[in-house]
């Protein structure tokens, strides 16, 4: 296990973040770990240090090298796999934003889309009254609004980063 305080509270911190968007925790851990590690860390090493299953880091690592967070390295002397952090988060965080945040995004507005047909349905059929669809059709469009929003805003949010 990592001993150091200070470095433990920052890769519970990158968890943590990874778990708010919807990613697995451990996959921030990893990256933490890396992040603060002045040498390239094994599979091994890195679930000892962090108390997780091998099984776990080798599907993390892999999630991080392909979103360009890590990087496989070679170790002189040594056949295990070993990684790194990339340090350029800026970098990361464009990665994350296109391969995870950006679709997610596109699949909401396409839900929200689609629930608001549904409860149209509902309504022609008698499912919902008049009231219950206005109320549920102007939560469902706060709500789109929202998404669309976010959905502005992120390619400002791209040429910052």
């Amino acid at each position: 296990m990592v001993d150091s305080r200070g470095r433990r509270s920052v890769i519970e911190a990158a968890g943590n973040l990874c778990r708010r968007v919807g990613l697995p925790r451990t996959v921030g851990q990893i990256y933490g770990l890396l992040f603060l590690s002045p040498r390239a860390l094994s599979l091994e090493s890195i679930a000892e240090q962090l108390g997780i299953s091998k099984a776990s880091v080798s599907t993390g690592t892999r999630q991080l090298a392909s979103w360009g967070a890590i990087r496989q390295v070679w170790v002189p002397g040594n056949r295990k796999d070993h990684f790194e952090a990339i340090p350029e988060i800026g970098g990361l965080i464009r990665n994350a934003y296109r391969q995870i945040l950006k679709p997610r995004l596109d699949a909401s507005q396409k839900r929200a889309a689609a629930l608001i047909e549904v409860l149209r349905q509902d309504y022609e059929t008698g499912a919902l009254t008049k009231e219950e669809f206005d109320f549920c059709c102007r939560r469902m469009h706060t709500l789109s609004r929202l998404q669309k929003g976010l959905q502005s805003f992120a390619p400002l949010l791209e040429q910052i980063l």
